[in-house]
């Protein structure tokens, strides 16, 4: 649902060509199912290349750079394990977040006729209104989420989680108020 999970979803947007390695010869190998950077069409044994990999930083026990690649899918999946830290052990502190917003909650128009007018329908007074309700931002500071679905409850992890939670609805209406 963010922009930022377009990255790394194919090769337009920068996801790295790779294969899952398997041994044939040795179904124990501890390197089946890394993911290996590669140039060509499918991998030595005719596994499948996929397009969505990311090569992540650090290195390996003795020193020389990581060369293994993850899918774009598992490593938002190991990020932010998509449902909140309350599900298992994601980073924390990417959960943790200013949410300062400035929204347009409601907005309402109105006009009431001439008493002339009101008469005519046998009323004392007549008022015409159209109203309009989670329009916009004016400001916020967590961008591609709603603001307000992140106040589920008191628990604290009802509180960094979109989980379960509904954005709000942007609706619009009229209404006609008459007194007799």
């Amino acid at each position: 649902l963010t922009e930022e999970s377009l990255n790394h979803m194919d090769a337009a947007h920068g996801g790295v060509s790779y294969y899952k390695y398997n041994n044939p010869n040795n179904p124990n190998d501890p390197l089946n199912g890394a993911g290996i950077e590669t140039n060509k069409a499918t991998g030595p044994n005719g596994e499948t290349v996929y397009h969505d990999g990311i090569k992540m930083g650090g290195v390996f026990p003795d020193g020389t750079p990581n060369t293994y690649v993850t899918s774009q899918f598992y490593y938002y999946w190991d990020t932010y394990n998509w449902g909140g830290p309350q599900y298992g052990n994601s980073e924390y502190f990417k959960y943790i977040e200013t949410n300062t917003y400035w929204k347009m909650r409601e907005i309402s128009l109105s006009y009431t006729f001439p008493e002339f007018i009101a008469r005519k329908l046998k009323a004392n007074k007549l008022e015409l209104s159209v109203f309009g309700r989670n329009l916009f931002y004016l400001y916020r500071t967590i961008k591609d989420m709603d603001a307000e679905q992140l106040t589920a409850g008191l628990n604290w992890a009802q509180n960094l989680s979109n989980a379960g939670s509904q954005p709000s609805t942007r609706t619009f209406g009229i209404s006609i108020r008459a007194s007799f």
